[in-house]
């Protein structure tokens, strides 16, 4: 009888415990607030990124550190370093029948803030968002894409900055001001490696730093086997206000592609915006 009586009361404790767990919402995980890019009051400059369908004529906003625009946010898009104006045409979530890339090839099936390009464009797989204030504070400035060594004044400039010994620099753009965007990958010291992007314009010269701990499988990115891919990094457009300088860049990787819009500040390129898209092939 005793036995009994214990065994039933195990069990309605054990329940009692079981319903007080379930009623329980979940423990918070205090994190630092961090402040976000999306700003859709029209007196503050608004950046957010975009990619664009197979027929150029139409583009869907990437969520910027998961926050998704609102419609009202943007009016224009930067595509290869031009300005067009867009149109809202539908929020929606994401499909069913989605393979869940952000691709021009999944486009339809994406979710997020849908927009139409008024201007035909012909080229460009992705756009920056921005609103007329961004445009009204910034001056976009020209560039041409190259592919050629780094000549061996800026080397011996870039080397002497970072006092490391370069395995291999190139030019990516020359600008209508004479400046130069220099991708620099320096030797590796002992698993220390470092990339450099530089902007040098006569004697101003402002950096953006990819360092990472070396592995031969994946080391900037997954199962890039060590290598920093200087076609890998792309720059999408370049801007200059009274204060900075500005630059927005793709990286790509094996399974997916970082957007990312930065800002000089004391010399060196600081982080203000990014979004990562999945595009890893089928």
């Amino acid at each position: 009888m005793v036995k009994n009586f214990t065994s039933f009361l195990s069990i309605i404790i054990a329940s009692s415990l079981l319903t007080s767990c379930m009623n329980e919402g979940p423990k918070q995980i205090k994190q630092e607030k961090k402040e976000s890019n999306l700003k859709t009051d029209k007196v503050e400059a608004f950046v957010g990124f975009a990619f664009l369908n197979e027929k150029k004529d139409s583009l869907v906003s990437l969520a910027v550190e998961d926050e998704k625009i609102k419609p009202e946010a943007a009016t224009h898009a930067i595509i290869e370093n031009k300005i067009t104006p867009i149109d809202f045409s539908v929020t929606k979530p994401e499909s069913e029948f989605s393979n869940g890339r952000q691709t021009s090839h999944n486009f339809s099936n994406n979710g997020g803030t849908f927009f139409s390009i008024k201007e035909q464009i012909k080229e460009g797989d992705f756009a920056l968002l921005v609103n007329q204030k961004f445009i009204d504070q910034n001056q976009i400035l020209p560039f041409k894409k190259i592919d050629k060594e780094t000549n061996e004044q800026i080397k011996l400039k870039i080397a002497k900055q970072y006092n490391r010994k370069i395995s291999q620099s190139s030019t990516l753009a020359e600008l209508n001001n004479k400046a130069q965007i220099n991708i620099t990958l320096f030797e590796v010291k002992n698993d220390s490696a470092l990339a450099v992007l530089t902007y040098l314009h006569n004697d101003q010269l402002i950096t953006l730093d990819f360092p990472a701990k070396y592995d031969e499988m994946s080391t900037w990115r997954v199962d890039d086997g060590g290598v920093f891919d200087f076609e890998n990094l792309q720059l999408l457009s370049i801007f200059q206000s009274d204060k900075s300088i500005k630059i927005a860049t793709v990286f790509w990787g094996a399974e997916g592609y970082n957007l990312n819009f930065y800002e000089s500040v004391d010399g060196v390129f600081k982080n203000i915006a990014e979004a990562y898209g999945y595009s890893a092939p089928l």
